[in-house]
């Protein structure tokens, strides 16, 4: 177990996101007996978090919602069991700590946490959206696979990445890989994307794999299961499967590799199987000194996220009791809900190409003392002026029709 600790908090330390805290114990204290009852599920089976300023993982959930097993690349796995919680869920163990409500997390190791948030569309199905000579499919992990075809070249183009949603008045959908540093497109509705060239993509209905020979280029390593491969442009782990160029990448590893952690930057063409391998085809290069360069920040996702205020005009705000904290939620159906501190407010909002724009239904009130009652007034005030919208890692700035900010908060997990 410490050596799992020893393994993380490393990369844990190098987050500029992090929070200092007490010092973990030198040896594992027992639990205390549960006295709340479970509340909330992580949002997917398998998500990817990305966590701003520090090292990307993926969590596992067990079927029966009992286990998380956390993978970060290049560390052995970390098992957590389900905790109680008031509310959200929460997994941890006497070293580990994963907390977390909808798509926001914290990760805490040894006193040190981490803000994370779910990457893609985690527990909804991947989406195809397909063009003249471009088909482009959307995994909920926050990845993709792209094919096009190119006039001159006989075979399509394959390229895969990590996808990701920038709000700067409407909402673009970015794509970016290896081969090509950005690709942009105006999410013009559910079911259409346009790109900056002014191609239309049309969702299929139904979700197209993209088979078919990548060239990849990652870090490998060999571990008691076998071959692990990192793949760069996604950051994601993948295991290799037997056979194939699989005893190359194994062999020159083994020739190379200064010890049993360290992995080893190879360029391959392979094959995404069914079980979630890599079934290499070839072992194409190798440059034992590279590494893969560092993927672009991510941001938390406009919708379905918990915001909450931190800042109402310029002005940065405190909350003794964090219940009191504004906060919002903007769903996929174009509704949103707010709690104001005592006020419940709920109603519609568009979000196009000329911005964003919140109509709100009556509010329900109760008795609000002061001063929360003059903050809560001051952001639905704000809320009602909001004409567009930034968003920049977990921070969600909404500013009026000159650019001025009204609002800044941040995504929450717990």
């Amino acid at each position: 177990m410490k050596n799992r600790l020893l393994a993380l908090l490393p990369l844990l330390m190098t987050g500029a996101a992090l929070a200092q805290g007490p010092a973990a114990p030198e040896s594992p204290t027992p639990a205390a007996p549960p006295t709340t009852p479970i509340q909330g599920e992580p949002p997917g089976p398998d998500v990817r978090y990305v966590c701003p300023g520090g090292p990307d993982f993926s969590a596992v959930f067990s079927s029966d919602g009992e286990l998380a097993t956390l993978m970060v690349p290049g560390q052995p796995e970390i098992e957590l069991t389900r905790q109680r919680s008031g509310s959200g869920f929460a997994y941890g163990d006497s070293y580990f700590e994963l907390r977390g409500r909808g798509r926001e997390a914290t990760l805490t190791a040894a006193g040190r946490t981490m803000r994370c948030h779910a990457a893609g569309r985690p527990g909804e199905p991947p989406r195809t959206f397909e063009g003249p000579n471009l088909t482009v499919t959307l995994f909920p992990d926050g990845t993709f696979r792209l094919r096009e075809r190119r006039d001159g070249v006989a075979e399509p183009v394959l390229e895969l990445g990590q996808w990701t949603q920038e709000v700067d008045g409407g909402v673009r959908l970015i794509l970016r890989s290896g081969a090509v540093a950005r690709r942009a497109f105006r999410q013009a509705d559910e079911g259409r994307l346009v790109a900056e060239s002014g191609t239309e993509l049309m969702r299929a209905a139904t979700f197209d794999k993209i088979d078919g020979r990548f060239r990849l280029d990652g870090l490998y390593r060999d571990s008691q299961s076998g071959g692990l491969f990192t793949e760069c442009s996604t950051g994601r782990t993948f295991g290799v499967a037997p056979g194939g160029a699989e005893p190359d990448l194994e062999r020159t590893w083994t020739e190379v590799a200064p010890s049993r952690e360290a992995q080893v930057f190879l360029q391959v063409l392979g094959r995404f199987s069914g079980d979630g391998e890599i079934e290499v085809e070839s072992l194409l290069g190798i440059k034992p000194t590279a590494t893969c360069p560092p993927l672009a920040p991510r941001s938390a996702t406009l919708r379905g996220t918990e915001w909450r205020v931190v800042e109402i005009g310029g002005e940065r705000v405190a909350f003794a009791d964090g219940r009191r904290q504004p906060r919002v939620t903007l769903e996929d159906n174009g509704t949103f809900t707010t709690l104001t501190g005592c006020t419940s407010l709920s109603g519609n909002y568009e979000l196009d190409p000329d911005g964003l724009r919140f109509i709100a239904g009556p509010p329900t009130t109760t008795d609000c003392p002061p001063p929360t009652d003059t903050v809560q007034q001051r952001f639905i005030d704000a809320l009602g002026a909001v004409k567009s919208a930034r968003i920049t890692a977990t921070t969600l700035d909404l500013m009026d029709a000159n650019g001025k900010r009204l609002l800044r908060l941040e995504a929450r997990g717990r």
